[in-house]
C-alpha cells in the first residue's frame, strides 16, 4: 500500500512540475515572439536614430506591452512617451527639405533604456 501510494504522489509531483516548466517554456517563448519587432527597431535605432526609422505597428507594441510583466508596463510606457515625445521636438527640417534631429543624444538613452525591457528571456 505504502509503495503505491508513493508511486502515486511521485507520479502527481511530476505530472505537476513538468506542466509547470512546460507552462513557463510557452510563456518565455510568446514573450521572444512578441519583444522581436520592438527590439529589432531598437536596435537599428539607438545606434543611427532617423525620423524615417520604420517603427513597430501599434498593434505589435501592444503586445509586446502585454507580455510584461505588470511592474515593467508603467515604465516601459513612460519611456516610449518620453520617446514619442522627443521624436516630435528634436525634429529639424534644413533649408533642402531634409529631416533630421537637431540632438539625438537624448533620444539614444530612452532608445537604450527601451532596450532593457525586450532581453530574450
Amino acid at each position: 500500500m505504502t509503495t503505491a501510494l508513493t508511486g502515486f504522489l511521485t507520479f502527481l509531483l511530476g505530472l505537476l512540475l513538468g506542466n509547470w516548466l512546460a507552462i513557463g517554456r510557452d510563456k518565455r517563448k510568446e514573450f521572444n515572439d512578441a519583444a522581436a519587432p520592438v527590439r529589432g527597431w531598437l536596435l537599428g535605432a539607438k545606434d543611427a536614430p532617423s525620423p524615417y526609422d520604420r517603427r513597430p505597428s501599434a498593434q505589435e507594441i501592444d503586445l509586446f506591452i502585454h507580455y510584461l510583466r505588470p511592474w515593467h508596463r508603467s515604465r516601459f510606457m513612460r519611456l516610449l512617451d518620453s520617446h514619442n515625445a522627443l521624436h516630435q521636438s528634436m525634429r529639424v527640417q534644413d533649408a533642402a527639405g531634409q529631416v533630421s534631429y537637431s540632438d539625438d543624444a537624448d533620444i539614444r538613452h530612452v532608445l537604450t533604456q527601451l532596450l532593457r525591457y525586450t532581453r530574450p528571456r
